[in-house]
């Protein structure tokens, strides 16, 4: 199995378009979606499952996820017929509500992994969290299959979630307030891996998409959506520490370990009372500049 690490950027391309792919992959972006459901039209439904198959057959050597539409619609045998025999892949599954949208996914998965060779949950799945009643279930959906090790908040303007909660978009994210920190503690509490916040549609603010992406990055989100090559560059930057944070957590480490050798718990540091807490937000800090 491929190391699952969390991804800053993942950015989508549509199952019509894989012509795209080296475009994408040069962006920089951490992951690559795949995307079967709301970017391709129903007519060509079949069409971008035979583009998707032929990308992953060849993929091998980078994680690929692969956004099916959603189980409960019919199709699932048919997007997922797309999946290649290697383990370099995993399943985005949008407007999941509940425990019972994944059953019978995980049974397909788990056939498909016993015909192709592969171990038990070898692939991956992250659900997308796009309604009220998804957001209240999310740790009961995402703590029954243990091949869930991920999932994103659909935050868009005017998307699903906002549509379904009446709120209004702003710049600094009042309407989703509860919403992002419900998630992420529901989703830290089951121990995902990777915690995406949603897409930002106004692709020619990108003042907005920066301020957007630090306030999620701020509420304990990992990564965020990018539905354009442009917008990569400034999500990267956004979950990415910065030279400051990365000098103050290794000073903190190497200040409370001296303290800690002379028998001291917790020590002053630029001013600050620390302790070993302390110490675990500067590991995590120091570790996502590792990877």
């Amino acid at each position: 199995m491929l190391l699952r690490r969390a991804f800053r950027s993942i950015l989508f391309v549509p199952g019509t378009r894989t012509e795209l792919l080296s475009k994408a992959i040069a962006t920089g972006a951490d992951a690559i979606v795949l995307d079967l459901e709301d970017s391709v039209p129903l007519a060509r439904k079949e069409e971008a499952r035979a583009s998707v198959s032929t990308v992953l057959a060849r993929s091998s050597e980078r994680l690929t996820f692969l956004r099916i539409n959603h189980p409960r619609l019919g199709d699932l045998d048919k997007d997922l017929a797309a999946l290649a025999p290697h383990d370099a892949q995993a399943i985005m599954v949008p407007k999941v509500e509940d425990a019972r949208d994944l059953e019978e996914l995980d049974a397909r998965l788990a056939a498909h992994e016993h015909d192709t060779g592969l171990e038990s949950d070898a692939i991956s799945v992250l659900v997308v969290i796009e309604s009220s009643v998804g957001l209240r279930n999310l740790f009961d959906t995402v703590s029954r299959t243990k091949r869930v090790r991920g999932a994103a908040l659909a935050t868009a303007e005017e998307g699903d979630f906002m549509c379904d909660i009446g709120g209004t978009w702003t710049a600094t994210g009042e309407a989703l307030t509860y919403a992002r920190g419900k998630f992420v503690c529901d989703a830290r509490a089951a121990k995902m891996t990777w915690l995406v916040d949603g897409a930002f549609m106004q692709l020619a603010d990108e003042r907005a998409l920066e301020c957007e992406s630090r306030l999620a990055r701020n509420f304990g989100f990992n990564g965020k959506v990018a539905v354009h090559p442009r917008q990569v560059q400034a999500i990267n930057q956004a979950f990415s520490p910065t030279d400051a944070e990365v000098e103050r957590a290794q000073k903190l480490i190497d200040a409370f370990r001296g303290a800690e050798s002379q028998g001291r718990g917790a020590i002053q540091f630029q001013g600050m009372m620390v302790d070993c807490a302390n110490v675990r937000w500067a590991e995590q800090i120091l570790s996502i500049t590792r990877r």
